[in-house]
C-alpha cells in the first residue's frame, strides 16, 4: 500500500481464511456526467471524503461503456499522479464486468500480461417476475482455490465449465418474510441501514452461516461491501458491480 492505495497484486489476491474485507462502494458523478462507482477498504489508513469523513483505502474504480448488447464496465486501479496530470479519472485497468443485453449473466475477468484477460467469476441472475416486490435470486461461479489462494485447477474459461468439480458455485441466501415490516430481510449485523432489491448475501449452499460476500445500501448512492475467502477484492467489486446495474429481467 502507498498514498491510500491498494496494490494490484493485492487486488487480485483472495481474501484470506481468517479475515473480512470490510468495504465501503460510493456511486460518484464525475464532471463530464459520467458515474462511475469507487470501492474503499474501511479501518485501513487512507484518504478522506468531501465532508471529511474518513473512507479508508482506494481499492478500485468502476467505468461504465456503452455497448450495442448488454453493458460494460472496466474496472481500475485509482489514477496516479500522471494520471492526474494528463486529465484522466482513472488508473490502470486490472479487470472488466460484462453482461447479457437482458442483464441476467455477467462475466468478471482479470487482465494479466499484454492483454491477456481471464475469467475469475460468472454471475447470473433468475428473472425476477416479482419487480421490485420481490427478492433477487443470484448465483456466483468462482474457481475452486485451497487455502493458501493458489487455484486448483487449470485455467480454463469458466463460461464453459460452470459445472466442473473444480468450480464453486455460491448461491444468494434466501430472505425472510418479515411481517411487521411488511417486506423481506436479512441479518446484516448492523452494515445494511436501508431496504433495496440490489440487497443480497452470497453463501455456499452446503453452509448457508458463512458469508462469502455481504452487500447493501446504508444512504443515497453509499453501499457497504465485505468479503471472505474465497473472493478476492476484484472478484467482490464485480459482483457488487453486477448488483448495482440496470438490468431488463430484474428491476
Amino acid at each position: 500500500m502507498d498514498d491510500g492505495f491498494a496494490s494490484i497484486e493485492e487486488l487480485k489476491r483472495r481474501v484470506t481464511v481468517a479475515s473480512v474485507l470490510q468495504c465501503r462502494l460510493m456511486r460518484m458523478v464525475m464532471e463530464n456526467k459520467r458515474t462511475v462507482l469507487d470501492v474503499f477498504e474501511e479501518g485501513r489508513g487512507g484518504l478522506n471524503g468531501v465532508l471529511g469523513e474518513r473512507l479508508g483505502t482506494w481499492l478500485l474504480r468502476a467505468v461504465p461503456h456503452r455497448s450495442i448488447v448488454g453493458h460494460s464496465y472496466t474496472l481500475h486501479i485509482p489514477p496516479g499522479q500522471e494520471d492526474f496530470r494528463c486529465g484522466r479519472e482513472w488508473g490502470e485497468i486490472v479487470g472488466r464486468v460484462t453482461s447479457n443485453t437482458m442483464g441476467t449473466k455477467y462475466t468478471i475477468s482479470e487482465v494479466s500480461g499484454a492483454n491477456v484477460w481471464h475469467e475469475v467469476c460468472i454471475v447470473t441472475y433468475d428473472i425476477n417476475f416479482m419487480g421490485k416486490k420481490g427478492p433477487r435470486k443470484m448465483t456466483a461461479t468462482i474457481r475452486a482455490v485451497d487455502k493458501t489462494g493458489r487455484a486448483i485447477e487449470p485455467l480454463q474459461p469458466l463460461s464453459k465449465q460452470n459445472k466442473a468439480p473444480n468450480a464453486v458455485v455460491l448461491e444468494s441466501k434466501s430472505p425472510r418474510w418479515n411481517s411487521e415490516t411488511r417486506a423481506f430481510g436479512l441479518e446484516f449485523y448492523n452494515r445494511v441501514l436501508v431496504s433495496s432489491v440490489k440487497n443480497f448475501q452470497l453463501v455456499h449452499p452446503e453452509d448457508v452461516d458463512y458469508i462469502v460476500v455481504q452487500f447493501g445500501k446504508v444512504a443515497e448512492g453509499v453501499f457497504t461491501m465485505d468479503a471472505r475467502f474465497p473472493m478476492s477484492p476484484i472478484m467482490a467489486f464485480g459482483v457488487a458491480v453486477s448488483a448495482m446495474d440496470h438490468k431488463l429481467a430484474c428491476p
